[in-house]
């Protein structure tokens, strides 16, 4: 097969380019950077520079069209939030020439707006941190609150912008410097679950689930709340029948991924997003034997989502360099646990092919140059 796949330096992209390359497929990556991860991967054929999407998706969706009309390609794989958006919109357009599987527009636009996203929610009687009437600063004042509060983009914007606030103060600081980094949009402020993450994965043909995966969040960066570093599989009733719930409801298409927080204390599992895409953690799928990135290709998916019992590995797996690191940095006493982690996890270095690890490793002093400045 002669695969396409957008968004060469998400780190995703990566482990789909690693997995379908070592599988024989022809592997073309499309970036915006010649200082990207999968540009540097053994396993790719072809690599595209195009514009960059968030700055001018116009000339980013005719080169994408040019690209597939001059040069045959049997798959379409995009891979980030904004080019799945992108492809959406355009699908009718591009399946003239290759196959795409994603769902539809409508269903990107409400998963990408939280606030639709627990409107649904609340539609299907699925539990979700509670959201405070908050519009401007004054409302602060009229509001009662648990500390601590999350503060977040009310929307999806390709990146994680989210914060913690542990008083009133801190609260009314985060809320006006995310106002004024959002244009004027007011923030999301909201319930803090207190609570592990788990996520529910599954890749849908016609409106049905055709196969599916979850995990559990072992650690994560921030560690207040963010990516997973460390993930193991998981497998429990009640989630996947939250996770179908909902994707069955949007008649989904192609890979989501429906994220979770378990409260400690009720035991619910609480709606945080539907991730309309693929996501951080899903070499940790692959590795446990639930191949999205070939469903997408072939759609070969005979698995009877009814058993009762999990059709996979249960695996650990590690993000090293861009993940446990940042971790241990932000919270050196975890070490010991990071260690005794590590003989029995698959991790993302790949010694066979090392040299985007090279660019992970640079990447960290990016990082906090870039943290620094902020």
């Amino acid at each position: 097969m002669r695969v396409l796949i957008l968004d060469s330096q998400n780190q995703n992209t990566l482990a789909i380019v690693r997995h379908l390359g070592k599988q024989g497929h022809y592997v073309a990556v499309v970036g915006s950077k010649l200082l990207s991860l999968s540009f540097y991967s053994k396993f790719i054929n072809r690599k595209l520079v195009f514009p960059d999407l968030k700055e001018d998706p116009q000339l980013y969706v005719e080169s994408l069209l040019n690209e597939i009309q001059s040069n045959s390609y049997d798959v379409l794989l995009p891979v980030g939030f904004k080019s799945y958006q992108l492809c959406s919109e355009f699908q009718d357009e591009i399946k003239k020439h290759t196959k795409l599987t994603v769902t539809s527009f409508e269903n990107i636009k409400l998963a990408s707006d939280k606030s639709k996203t627990y409107d649904l929610a609340n539609e299907l009687n699925i539990p979700y941190p509670k959201i405070y009437p908050i519009l401007t600063l004054q409302d602060f004042d009229k509001s009662q609150f648990e500390f601590p509060l999350v503060i977040k983009a009310p929307f999806e914007s390709g990146k994680n912008i989210v914060e913690y606030a542990s008083s009133l103060s801190d609260a009314k600081r985060i809320f006006l410097h995310m106002q004024s980094s959002l244009n004027g949009i007011s923030p999301l402020v909201q319930q803090y679950i207190k609570g592990d993450g788990y996520g529910f994965f599954a890749f849908y043909v016609d409106g049905k689930c055709a196969n599916y995966f979850m995990h559990h969040r072992i650690r994560e960066y921030p560690v207040t709340g963010g990516a997973s570093v460390c993930a193991e599989s998981y497998f429990n009733l009640e989630l996947r029948q939250l996770g179908i719930k909902i994707l069955d409801h949007l008649r989904w298409e192609g890979v989501a991924m429906v994220e979770f927080k378990r409260d400690e204390i009720s035991g619910k599992f609480n709606l945080m997003e539907i991730n309309p895409k693929f996501w951080g953690s899903l070499e940790l799928a692959i590795k446990a034997g639930v191949d999205f990135p070939s469903y997408l290709i072939d759609e070969k998916t005979n698995i009877d989502i009814n058993l009762i019992s999990p059709h996979y590995k249960n695996i650990i797996f590690q993000w090293i360099l861009n993940g446990e690191l940042f971790h241990f940095l932000e919270r050196p006493t975890a070490l010991s646990k990071i260690i005794r982690t590590l003989p029995k996890s698959y991790k993302d270095l790949k010694w066979s092919d090392f040299k985007p690890n090279i660019f992970q490793f640079i990447n960290i002093f990016i990082h906090y140059y870039k943290k620094l400045r902020n």
